[in-house]
């Protein structure tokens, strides 16, 4: 189902705050932080879901964008947030999104 304008910037709002209650980095407590921090991420997590990528595929994309593009060091819980949001992210567009693309 292809989106229009306001179903892809509701879709587009919906995976921001998804990833805004992940926050990997732990900005989104601060008062006044932009709630863009994590947009970069947000077209390449939508891409995987429309293409019905597993768990763990997003949960490698999830891992790159942890350890590789914001530079923050393996945690022993990383793994299990990583899934946990993997997961999330899974449902929220298999319940909501199926089938969609802009």
């Amino acid at each position: 189902m292809r989106l229009n304008k306001s179903e892809s910037r509701k879709r587009w709002s919906e995976i921001r705050s998804l990833w805004c209650e992940w926050d990997p980095i732990g900005v989104m407590s601060m008062p006044d932080w932009p709630r863009d921090e994590y947009d970069s991420y947000l077209g390449p997590t939508l891409r995987l879901l429309e293409k019905d990528a597993s768990v763990q595929e997003v949960m490698q994309y999830l891992a790159w964008a942890e350890l590789e593009h914001m530079g923050l060091s393996e945690s022993p819980q990383a793994h299990t947030r990583r899934q946990a949001f993997a997961t999330q992210l899974k449902e929220w567009y298999e319940k909501d999104w199926a089938d969609s693309h802009v």
